[in-house]
Order: C-alpha cells, then structure tokens, then sequence
C-alpha cells in the first residue's frame, strides 16, 4: 500500500544560471571525452514523469494498536545520468531547474497500526524527470548529436510505503 505526496517545501528553489532560450550554449573544447566540439547544448528535452528513490529517508515502525507517525525536513539534490558531457550550467538551461542546488523537502505521513500487527512506515524521496541529448557543435559547422537519452531527477516531494506482519 502506498501513500500520496505529503509535503515539500520550496525554498531552494533556483534559477538557471544560463538562460539562452534555444538551450544552445558554448564552453571550452575539451580534450578526450568532450570530443572538441565548439560548443554544447541540450536538446529533445522531455518530461519522462516522477518515481520514487530507493533509498529510504526517514523509517518508523511499531506493534499495534499504535499510530506510526514520520515528521522530518530533508535536503536533497538532483540526480543526474553518469557520464554526462555538458556543463551543469547548460544541463540547468536546458530542464528548467539549477542541477547544482538542493531542496528542502518536508517529510510528514502517519499510519495506523492494527492490533496485532507490526507495521513499517518508510519515506522514500520522490523525483520528477527529464531524458534529453547532448549535442556539441562541430568546429566544422553544424550540431551532432553525441549522448542520447541522459536524465535529471529534481526531488519534488515524499513517497511513503507501509508493510505489516
């Protein structure tokens, strides 16, 4: 059984730091992984949903009759794909949010124990995702497109799951 988003505070919010409209933006080549190119941006930029962490945050649990209550303030901070060859000032251009702040989220969930049974009430962190490409442009002209499908997971709020026995 699982239960809804709960809480989050808002108060790390932040703006990108680069702000170019068409997400293009250019950094110094890089030698090796980089592959040179003249500049770099993200593209085909697209919402991919939320999911829940699977590491959990806060945990509670207790025999019945008894009421299980978690009530916490967590930082936490977006969750990137490994190897990603972009700035982190263009990968924030590029979903919307600065990847380099943390958030505060509020974890608050309760769940009633019946009698007799011993209850596990777990608080995971939810994330809402973004997949894009990282194109680079090429010292010849024109954009290649060399990394597909790397994600961004900004934390948005709680998931909380209950177990008894």
């Amino acid at each position: 059984m699982s239960l809804s988003l709960l809480g989050i505070g808002a108060s790390a919010q932040a703006t990108p730091s680069t702000t170019n409209s068409d997400v293009a933006s250019t950094e110094t080549p890089r030698i090796g992984g980089g592959g040179g190119y003249m500049g770099k941006r993200l593209t085909n930029v697209r919402s991919i949903g939320t999911k829940c962490g699977k590491t959990p945050i806060a945990m509670t649990s207790g025999e019945g009759k008894m009421t299980l209550r978690i009530d916490d303030t967590r930082s936490t901070g977006t969750v990137l794909s490994k190897h990603i060859e972009a700035s982190k000032g263009i990968i924030s251009a590029g979903v919307g949010w600065d990847v380099t702040k943390s958030r505060s989220i509020t974890v608050s969930g309760s769940k009633e124990v019946p009698s007799g049974k011993h209850g596990t009430l777990t608080a995971y962190v939810k994330y809402s995702g973004k997949k894009f490409d990282v194109q680079g442009l090429l010292a010849v002209g024109g954009w290649y497109t060399f990394q597909k499908n790397k994600t961004a997971y900004k934390p948005i709020g709680v998931c909380f799951k209950y177990s008894q026995r």
